[in-house]
């Protein structure tokens, strides 16, 4: 009975194990396992021929993002293609190397009609017509929107004091960017995001699954 007892207790434990698997499901329907690092960005799907690709990361000298990211080893596919794009980042406390840092082996993620991700997605298909109408917005307030977006890791701009922000957010303490101007975009944010649908030509992020210890990227496609 005790031999019994245990098998059946065993079995349940791979069962249950079985039910916890990852939401992450690729083009295919299959749910590949995908590093711990990556468990934070829920319902991603694999992009097909992004499963090892290189990147070269710098800063943004056109000041239009954090950083200019070149792509190369992506195969032909109907999502991105090798070329260099504006980059930003999902997680302020983790570093990472912008001078012409090379990262191979990376696996690249889409977040098109992920729920999860609509308040960003909508966010970045405002932006152009956003800075346009104000000429004093720039590319730091929408990072620290990104970072305030995102359940994990949780930040809050509120609660930080300026000088702990990484140095292309302040000078000396003082911050190089409008506080104000940033809770006016999650505000439009909040009150604008559920009526966002994704129609052929709608920019969403593309995320770019860097090593565990270095920063969670991602880029826009249309």
């Amino acid at each position: 009975m005790k031999n019994m007892a245990r098998g059946i207790a065993c079995l349940m434990l791979i069962v249950l194990a079985g039910i916890n698997v990852s939401c992450k499901k690729d083009v295919t329907g299959h749910e590949p396992e995908i590093s711990d690092a990556l468990d934070p960005i829920e319902e991603v799907v694999s992009v097909p021929s992004g499963e090892n690709v290189t990147i070269t990361v710098n800063r943004n000298s056109g000041n239009h993002a954090y950083f200019s990211i070149g792509f190369s080893g992506i195969k032909e596919n109907m999502i991105i293609d090798n070329t260099i794009r504006d980059g930003w980042c999902i997680d302020i406390r983790t570093p990472i190397n912008r001078n012409n840092a090379v990262y191979e082996g990376i696996k690249l993620y889409s977040t098109f009609r992920v729920k999860s991700w609509q308040r960003i997605n909508y966010l970045f298909n405002m932006k152009d017509q956003l800075m346009a109408s104000d000429p004093n917005l720039t590319w730091r307030e929408f990072q620290l929107v990104i970072w305030s977006l995102r359940l994990y890791p949780q930040f809050k701009l509120d609660d930080v004091a300026v000088e702990d922000l990484p140095n292309e957010m302040q000078t000396n303490g003082e911050p190089r960017f409008d506080r104000e101007k940033v809770k006016e975009l999650l505000d439009m944010v909040e009150s604008g995001y559920q009526e966002f649908t994704y129609e052929p030509g709608v920019k969403y992020a593309v995320i770019i699954e860097t090593p565990a210890d270095v920063q969670t990227l991602i880029t826009f496609v249309e």
